[in-house]
């Protein structure tokens, strides 16, 4: 009886020691574990509700660049894509954009992807918006350099037509 019971003892110690190594951060681990995903989301909402965005924001990268995992990965995409707009800036947009775009690609018919179509069109016009105003803004600085070069050449033409008249009364004299 003795020896079932040291058996028994060397098994969970094994399995303890597997379960131990799984909880990894590697990218390779967390591609074969899906409750390691399902874990990093809950976790990812609690860091959330705590007001520890950067940590969140760790946890859910970890989710979307682990295998898919449904019911997981699109909520992960969403919530990563309203995040990044957090950031501000250019780059930012882009990114929550992207993620959105894979959210819709990859998980059409989720509530996810429903939920981010509204979003990722008026990024998407956003962008647009940013595009335009940068062309007005260089087209801006083109018309005052024109500008500036049209008074240049008034002041020059108003130049050259007093040394014409000079010119012309010199010659008469």
């Amino acid at each position: 009886m003795a020896r079932p019971v040291k058996i028994l003892a060397v098994i969970c110690c094994v399995l303890t020691a597997t379960a131990c190594s799984m909880v990894s951060t590697s990218p390779v681990v967390a591609t074969r574990v899906p409750w390691l995903q399902e874990k990093n989301l809950s976790s990812a909402l609690v860091k959330l509700r705590t007001g520890n965005e950067t940590e969140a924001r760790d946890l859910l990268e970890q989710v979307i660049a682990a295998e898919p995992l449904s019911g997981v990965t699109e909520e992960a995409l969403f919530r990563l894509a309203v995040l990044r707009l957090r950031e501000g800036g250019e780059k930012s947009l882009l990114r929550s954009q992207i993620l959105l775009e894979r959210l819709g690609q990859e998980y059409p018919e989720t509530i996810w992807a429903k939920q981010a179509a509204p979003l990722a069109s008026f990024l998407a016009e956003m962008q647009l918006q940013g595009t335009q105003i940068r062309q007005l803004t260089k087209l801006r600085e083109r018309n005052l350099s024109l500008s500036r070069d049209n008074d240049k050449m008034r002041i020059n033409l108003e130049r050259l037509k007093k040394l014409d008249l000079e010119l012309d009364q010199k010659s008469t004299r």
